[in-house]
C-alpha cells in the first residue's frame, strides 16, 4: 500500500494478535512472517503482547526469539484475565471475594515476572506498561472500590523496574444490558487508583481502549467523553484505537468486543496524502477518522498521558499479506489523524 505523508512523528504500539495467523492454528513460518512484516511498518513503536500465563500461547521462548531489542513493548492481561473469569467468575483485582482476589493478585505478578523476562531479552528497557483489568464482572456485589485499591496497593509495592502500572478500562455492567466484560464503572476505577496512588505515592494510571468504551454506552462519543474526564483527573495513561460496530459485521456482532478495524477514509486515492485501500477495513466501523482525530487531540501528546496504540481484527480466513495490510492501513489513518 502508498502510506501517506503523516503530519506527525506519533508511533503508535500494535495489538498484533487480535489479526495473527495463529487465530486460526499454529504455523511457525506464517507468524514470523507476520511478526517481522508488522514490526517493519512505518510509525510501529512495538507490540502490544497478551499474557495469558506465557507471552506466546504457543511457544514463548520463540517468539521472544521474533523480537527485536530495539523495539518496545506492553504486556496486557486482558486474554488470561478472561480465561480465568470462564473457570471463576469470581476471579479479579476488584473481587469481593478474598480467593478470586488473590488469585488476581498472584495473576498480575506472573504478568510482571513475564513483563521482567521480556525486559531482559530487549536489554532492560523494552518494556513500557503492564495493562491489569478490574474484573470480575461487576453485578450482585461481586466487585468493590476498595478491594480494588487494595489489589492496587499491594501491587504497587512490587519491583517494577520502571514499567508503567496502567489499569485499562473495559466496557461497565449496565444493568438489563448485554455486555462484553461487564467490569466496574470509570468513576469507580478512578476512585480505586486514586485512594492507592494516595496511599503508596505510585502513579497507577488508567487506559483508555476506544471500542471498550464505545461498546459500554452504545455510542461513538464515549471515548472522548472517557478520554477527557481522566485527562482532567490526571490518570491518563493510554489509549488504543480499537473498533466496534452497532451491527453485525464480518468480524462479529453488534456491539461486540471483537476489534473492528475503522471505516475506510473518504478520501480518494488520487488526493494527496491518500492511500489505496484493498477492502480489510470495515464500512459499518463506528469508529471513522474523525473519531480517531478528535480522541487523539483530546489525549494531546504530553508523555505523561502513556502510549497509543492500535488493535484491530483481520477478515476471516485472511492471508498473512491481507493481516498486515489491515494493521498497516489501520496505522495510516491514525497517523495521519495524529
Amino acid at each position: 500500500m502508498n502510506e501517506p505523508q503523516h503530519r506527525s512523528g506519533t508511533k503508535f504500539f500494535v495489538g498484533a494478535y487480535a489479526a495473527a495467523p495463529s487465530l486460526q492454528g499454529w504455523n511457525p513460518a506464517s507468524e514470523g512472517k507476520f511478526l517481522a512484516d508488522v514490526l517493519a511498518l512505518d510509525g510501529v513503536a512495538g507490540l502490544e503482547i497478551p499474557f495469558t500465563g506465557a507471552l506466546h500461547k504457543n511457544d514463548e521462548p520463540w517468539f521472544l526469539q521474533q523480537l527485536p531489542a530495539t523495539a518496545e513493548y506492553i504486556v496486557t492481561t486482558i486474554p488470561g484475565t478472561a480465561a480465568r473469569l470462564q473457570a471463576d467468575p469470581a476471579f479479579g483485582l476488584a473481587s469481593t471475594s478474598a480467593a478470586g482476589r488473590k488469585a488476581a493478585v498472584e495473576f498480575a505478578g506472573e504478568a510482571l515476572d513475564a513483563a521482567h523476562r521480556l525486559s531482559a531479552h530487549t536489554g532492560g528497557s523494552g518494556v513500557r506498561a503492564l495493562e491489569l483489568h478490574a474484573a470480575p464482572v461487576a453485578d450482585g456485589g461481586r466487585t468493590s472500590v476498595s478491594a480494588l485499591a487494595d489489589s492496587l496497593t499491594e501491587i504497587s509495592a512490587w519491583d517494577w523496574q520502571g514499567v508503567q502500572i496502567v489499569l485499562e478500562h473495559c466496557d461497565a455492567f449496565t444493568p438489563g444490558r448485554p455486555f462484553a466484560k461487564g467490569f466496574m464503572t470509570l468513576e469507580a476505577e478512578v476512585e480505586a487508583v486514586s485512594r492507592a496512588n494516595d496511599l503508596t505515592g505510585r502513579s497507577v494510571r488508567l487506559g483508555i481502549n476506544w471500542g471498550r468504551s464505545v461498546i459500554e454506552q452504545r455510542r461513538a462519543g464515549a471515548a472522548v467523553e472517557h478520554i477527557r474526564f481522566l485527562r482532567r483527573a490526571g490518570l491518563l495513561g493510554g489509549l488504543v484505537l480499537s473498533g466496534c460496530s452497532d451491527a453485525e459485521t464480518r468480524f462479529g456482532p453488534a456491539w461486540a468486543d471483537v476489534h473492528v478495524p475503522p471505516a475506510p477514509p473518504q478520501t480518494g486515492g488520487s488526493e494527496p496524502g491518500a492511500y489505496a485501500l484493498s477492502g480489510v477495513l470495515e464500512p459499518a466501523s463506528l469508529m471513522t477518522a474523525d473519531s480517531i482525530r478528535e480522541c487523539l487531540a483530546a489525549a494531546g501528546t504530553d508523555h505523561r498521558t502513556g502510549v497509543r496504540g492500535i488493535k484491530v481484527a483481520a477478515p476471516p480466513h485472511a492471508t498473512v499479506d491481507e493481516r498486515v495490510d489491515v494493521i498497516a492501513q489501520t496505522l495510516a489513518i491514525a497517523r495521519q489523524c495524529a
